[in-house]
């Protein structure tokens, strides 16, 4: 894809291990969003034909200089190339195929942005609830928090909760194992080796034996994630929103009602 917007070539590659974004370092694109943009593609059909005059293709969309909105699309192999132009209302866009001055309104609408951010798979991880079994929250700032389901109720349970004291609502700690349920990405960037400093480490052991360690720190301001087990994407830095890092960082009174507090 590409279009007269600076930076703005995209490119998505099938790859032996799949499809990936190579403005994106290479990372995972989203197959939701290809396969939508490929299904439409397919089935493209035309409604009409419209103009053939070059001084016309701007006012369109469509021309070679790619002038907003046009958007080029190359398809490999066979070097096939057509530019997506402007919406025509409801009724679909004006496309053109590159080389050939015919300009066709298709019954489809195209509506999408060049830029890889866009079309990277937004999900960083996806694990069912029901196969956490323990959750282990470690920083150098604050004492270690953990949760474990019980073998017999199957319950969570707080380790080391004070005496006397209760827990915020009955469910709250049910939550904590829906942490990793299509935990979403903002952006990523790939680096050789990345380092948090003075991240905290979340741990969450699997009832299949995995345990998958999450690294996340507070920078400048923004949130940021590395899935340390994980050898395809450990060496990916995520950013995430704040409230996922939040409830990556949970603390014990984070867990329990506070003095007075009758909810």
């Amino acid at each position: 894809f590409q279009s007269a917007q600076p930076e703005s070539l995209l490119t998505i590659k099938k790859e032996p291990t799949g499809w990936v974004v190579i403005e994106a370092g290479g990372y995972p694109a989203d197959l939701n969003r290809l396969s939508g943009f490929l299904r439409e593609l397919s089935q493209l059909r035309v409604l009409e034909r419209k103009t053939k005059k070059e001084q016309n293709h701007a006012r369109l969309g469509v021309s070679d200089s790619l002038g907003p909105p046009a958007r080029l699309v190359t398809m490999e192999p066979g070097d096939f190339s057509f530019i997506i132009g402007k919406n025509a209302g409801e009724s679909g866009s004006f496309v053109r195929v590159k080389g050939n001055p015919q300009v066709y309104l298709t019954e489809n609408i195209f509506d999408f942005e060049v830029g890889s951010d866009s079309w990277i798979d937004p999900v960083i991880i996806d694990v069912d609830p029901e196969a956490v079994q323990r959750i282990q929250i470690s920083s150098s700032k604050r004492p270690t928090l953990s949760v474990f389901r019980d073998g017999d109720s199957s319950e969570f349970v707080l380790s080391d909760q004070p005496e006397n004291s209760k827990l915020r609502y009955e469910t709250i700690l049910d939550g904590m194992a829906r942490m990793l349920v299509n935990l979403r990405l903002i952006g990523v960037e790939k680096q050789t080796e990345v380092v948090l400093e003075d991240a905290t480490e979340t741990r969450f052991l699997l009832d299949s034996g995995e345990t998958l360690i999450i690294k996340t720190q507070r920078i400048d301001g923004s949130h940021f994630l590395r899935l340390a087990s994980d050898e395809k994407k450990r060496n990916w830095l995520y950013e995430i929103s704040e409230s996922s890092f939040q409830d990556l960082n949970k603390e014990m009174e984070d867990l329990l009602l506070s003095e007075g507090d009758t909810n």
